[in-house]
């Protein structure tokens, strides 16, 4: 199978010839078109980019020059339309490559039934930046398990997915011009949900193929989420209630729960029975212990606690410090956000400490606002019979001193 690689670009060369480079490096003897769609760039990307392409692929390169940037969705519609491949990846240009990247991405297409694939992206310092697009219950966006140490097992299993990132997707050409492509009404941002929905709706799964491994420096270009409110209308106008909340079913297939904290933030969470068991073997163990064990269970909200505790004891609250801004990213909870402001206090962090008290307060427009999503959510839930959610929602709900059943 001849796959056609798409690179959109707009300046940024560094970034753009690392990912060339690296590239070519982890893919000899592969079938490979390699396209680059320079949206109208006026750094060296205008000159360098060609001779390094030829270089590298040689009449397999072609570098495509647009005169203007119309941003990701139009440039790669325009790669596509270039493409002599039986199948289309299309890759950011921030991205670099691994050893044997390829093979397990074109056998996970070659399943029956699947329509896309994509890689595990883990971010530079070998974290995890995307295995699966998530929605949580009240409909915010999230990459699953983002931030999770790049070999824990839960990357590794399949998940039912609705979506994934279009930073790094293949798919088969035939299958990409019967979605129409990118739809274009976006700008840097949705495009790539859009198309999985569709692809979704035309029939067939999403997978991730996480044998497959890659960098992701995410998000270098300027103004990447500059038109997010309106990419996000216009997925809301043309897709609706199509895409249902998942986060709790992926949760699910690793033993965890999805919840929301009181002022909506999805996250996932250790069941307490689990968290009772890591608190109870951490009792007079040392920070080597805590650490190997945050490191296996990076939802343990106990060892964050024990070892910023003792780390502040030790007279490294800038230590202290950086930990739990690990912790609260993934585990967004009010008793962290209390624990973040008092060592921002001690390490003079006057920014740090206003957004911990923005994240512990709610005001009355936004808290009427969540109220009218829950129960929009929760009405939902109960037509298609979602037990799991419908459960977490009146969990929230009174929690939050809110009338679970009002107006659902």
């Amino acid at each position: 199978m001849r796959t056609s690689v798409i690179i959109p670009a707009w300046n940024l060369w560094e970034l753009t010839r690392d990912c060339l480079l690296s590239l070519a490096a982890h893919s000899r003897g592969a079938n490979l078109q390699v396209i680059v769609v320079d949206n109208g760039s006026t750094d060296a990307t205008r000159e360098a980019l060609e001779p390094l392409g030829r270089e590298c692929w040689g009449r397999d390169f072609l570098p495509l020059r647009l005169p203007e940037n119309e941003g990701f969705a139009w440039a790669c519609n325009a790669g596509a339309r270039a493409a002599d491949g039986d199948a289309l990846f299309f890759v950011n240009n921030d991205i670099t490559f691994s050893p044997d990247w390829l093979p397990p991405l074109t056998a996970a297409l070659a399943r029956p039934g699947t329509v896309a694939v994509g890689p595990l992206l883990l971010y530079p310092d070998g974290t995890c930046q995307h295995c699966g697009v998530s929605l949580g219950p009240l409909g915010t966006l999230c990459h699953l398990y983002e931030g999770f140490p790049g070999d824990h097992p839960a990357l590794r299993r399949p998940h039912p997915l609705q979506a994934i990132t279009g930073a790094a997707l293949l798919l088969p050409r035939e299958r990409f011009a019967a979605a129409g492509g990118f739809h274009e009404g976006y700008r840097n941002g949705f495009e790539d949900l859009d198309l999985c929905l569709t692809l979704g709706r035309q029939g067939g799964k999403l997978r991730l193929a996480a044998e497959s491994v890659l960098c992701h420096r995410t998000s270098q270009t300027p103004g990447r989420f500059d038109r997010d409110a309106e990419n996000a209308a216009l997925l809301a106008s043309r897709w609706g209630g199509a895409w249902q909340p998942d986060l709790h079913v992926q949760a699910a297939v690793d033993g965890y729960e999805a919840r929301l904290n009181p002022q909506g933030t999805a996250y996932v969470a250790l069941p307490d029975a689990r968290a009772r068991e890591l608190d109870a073997a951490a009792a007079g163990r040392d920070m080597s212990f805590w650490r190997e064990q945050l490191r296996r269970e990076p939802l343990w909200l106990g060892g964050y606690l024990l070892l910023a505790g003792e780390l502040e004891a030790r007279g490294k609250a800038a230590d202290a410090l950086d930990l739990l801004i690990r912790g609260a990213d993934m585990l967004p909870l009010p008793l962290l956000f209390r624990r973040l402001l008092q060592l921002a206090r001690v390490c003079r962090q006057p920014r740090l400490m206003e957004a911990m008290l923005d994240k512990l307060q709610i005001s009355p427009d936004r808290r009427e606002t969540l109220l009218a999503k829950a129960h929009a959510s929760l009405r939902e839930a109960r037509k298609r019979g979602d037990d799991m959610l419908v459960r977490l929602l009146r969990q929230w709900l009174a929690e939050n001193s809110l009338q679970p059943d009002g107006g659902a």
